[in-house]
């Protein structure tokens, strides 16, 4: 029994020990590289410009939704294997290939942290052209899920790290709604149903609003009960700059809407774009609505953009991470 135990307590330390290892190692890795939405495609170049680069173009250059121009979800680099140097392996985000008679059977792998941190790498292998297609077909959806969350997760964790926690604690009190809010936001007004939160500097504006009204049944949840609701409140709050203008949905471009779980949470979305009515400002808005049980309440948290001058994916971006790390209390 003692021998067992001695055992035992001996698997334990090596574990402890190896994770501590592990983590002293992660601790000393260098950033990464390469701008936020960027994905370096490693594969040869006589793939690239054949089936599998087609792919990775199509998939990655697809436009962004919500926005008012065309942006892609991610900006492509590409090089051949061979210029797979120490240089590019700390990128933020790789997709390595690797088509050859050596690879034993086709796969695919997502491995985090290994030249740079926070970094996500893919690895798709197959012995030949056709079990490589056939793999990242079955793959795809889960690749680009794999990369939005990858920014998003940076973005939150970053957030984390630098949180403007006097306006997240007003926040709080105010709505008992739980919003990670980073430096550079500004608690700038809070009625009996509406807050408005933002970061302004001279070229951007990025805003957050949390408002919230009475719950009855799922029917406040479908896309124009929602486009109403959201109308209402920016009618009565948002005002513009002239005498009769004020913030409202574009309608001439109609919102996007989907639902899914965040936090534990049934979770409605819209994503569209903004106007001034009476004005010439617009821009992205990006909006997710939970049901808060407890209270009898339908929450809304929505982020804003007004960036005239600049593309707006990575704004939008921002925007995202800081409105999924909602929590409602009680």
């Amino acid at each position: 029994m003692k021998f067992t135990k001695l055992i035992t307590l001996i698997f334990i330390i090596i574990i402890a020990f190896g994770c501590k290892q592990e983590k002293v190692k992660r601790n000393l890795l260098p950033g990464v590289s390469g701008s936020a939405g960027e994905v370096l495609i490693v594969i040869d170049k006589k793939y690239w410009d054949k089936e599998p680069g087609s792919a990775f173009k199509s998939l990655l250059r697809e436009d962004t939704p919500g926005l008012p121009q065309r942006e892609p979800l991610f900006n492509v680099i590409h090089i051949p294997r061979k210029s797979f140097s120490e240089l590019f392996r700390i990128h933020r985000n790789v997709i390595v290939t690797n088509i050859s008679n050596t690879v034993e059977k086709p796969g695919v792998s997502v491995e985090y942290d290994r030249w740079a941190k926070p970094q996500m790498i893919i690895s798709i292998v197959a012995p030949d052209l056709e079990s490589y297609l056939e793999i990242y077909d079955r793959n795809e959806q889960k690749i680009l899920a794999l990369l939005l969350k990858a920014e998003k997760d940076r973005l939150a964790e970053n957030y984390k790290k630098y949180e403007e926690k006097k306006v997240g604690a007003s926040l709080k009190k105010s709505t008992g709604v739980e919003l990670t809010i980073p430096k550079g936001y500004t608690y700038d007004l809070d009625t009996n149903n509406f807050v408005w939160i933002s970061h302004e500097t001279p070229e951007i504006s990025q805003g957050i609003f949390v408002y919230h009204r009475a719950y009855s049944d799922t029917s406040q949840l479908t896309t124009n009960a929602l486009i109403d609701a959201r109308n209402e409140v920016l009618k009565r709050y948002v005002g513009g700059d002239g005498t009769g203008t004020y913030m409202t949905t574009e309608l001439e471009v109609f919102p996007q809407f989907r639902s899914y779980t965040l936090n534990g949470k049934y979770t409605a979305e819209l994503r569209g774009l903004w106007k001034v009515e009476g004005d010439f400002m617009g821009g992205p808005f990006l909006s997710i609505s939970q049901v808060d049980e407890v209270n009898d309440r339908l929450i809304t948290v929505e982020g804003y953009v007004y960036a005239p001058k600049f593309n707006k994916r990575d704004y939008v971006r921002q925007l995202e991470a800081i409105l999924y790390s909602i929590k409602i209390g009680e």
